[in-house]
């Protein structure tokens, strides 16, 4: 049997105050590796999180699959922190060995540039909360989203987007604000700008820690809707594709 884990990197930040502020608010306490386990139904035993910014990361051959997450930083050319190059290599490293791998939000931009394309501050602004996510007719026939229906509600929490695919890539997804919703590069690598391991919880928190925020930028909460269901149906999805 192969016993291969399943690796989390975790990319949210390099600053040890703000990502324990983000834990405390957003996630109860719990690490976001805790809740990406937790959403993706797996076991501690099968299950490792690694702080990206801390360097030394592994071979990405050495585990199942790979699940890259969101990032308060913004991987825009001139603009990323030194950490975050280190990381790039090791999305070169995931390519070259077709390594199975979920980018999500973040996940999917620092893919994205570390594969030769461009991320950009959305002309369309903040997206924020439980939107429509309309699937593609590639992405009916994917996949990350078999078993679910063309238009899905799920949650989304970005300023940045992917400006464009390159040759190759497979556009699954978009929506009224963002054009490049999900990504599939070959057999093995997904990305998707939304968050499938949010839960209508952390949305409530998330968009309480940020009240502040969004009042100064005058964006306007709309209501929000439950996407758990949906969300555990696509890291369930990616999951089930590699069973190691």
């Amino acid at each position: 049997m192969n016993c291969k884990k399943i690796l989390f990197l975790d990319i949210l930040t390099g600053d040890d105050a703000l990502r324990e502020s983000i834990e405390r608010a957003v996630y109860g306490g719990k690490t976001y590796g805790e809740q990406m386990r937790e959403m993706a139904d797996l076991a501690p035993s099968e299950f490792i999180s690694l702080d990206a910014s801390k360097g030394d990361l592994p071979d990405p051959g050495d585990f199942r699959a790979v699940i890259i997450g969101g990032s308060v930083e913004d991987p825009i050319e001139g603009l990323e922190k030194g950490w975050m190059f280190p990381v790039y290599e090791f999305i070169k490293r995931i390519f070259e060995k077709d390594t199975p791998t979920l980018g999500i939000c973040g996940g999917l931009q620092f893919t994205v540039r570390a594969l030769g394309g461009e991320v950009v501050k959305n002309p369309e602004g903040r997206e924020f909360g439980t939107l429509k996510v309309s699937l593609t007719e590639e992405g009916k026939r994917d996949f990350l989203f078999e078993g679910l229906e063309k238009d899905l509600i799920l949650s989304e929490s970005h300023k940045c987007i992917a400006y464009a695919l390159k040759d190759g890539w497979t556009l699954l997804a978009g929506s009224r604000k963002t054009p490049i919703e999900a990504i599939g590069i070959g057999n093995n690598i997904r990305l998707t700008q939304f968050h499938p391991e949010m839960n209508l919880e952390v949305v409530r928190r998330l968009a309480d820690s940020r009240r502040k925020v969004f009042a100064e930028e005058g964006f306007v909460l709309s209501p929000f809707a439950d996407t758990e269901e949906v969300g555990r149906k696509i890291l369930s999805n990616f999951l089930r594709r590699f069973p190691g």
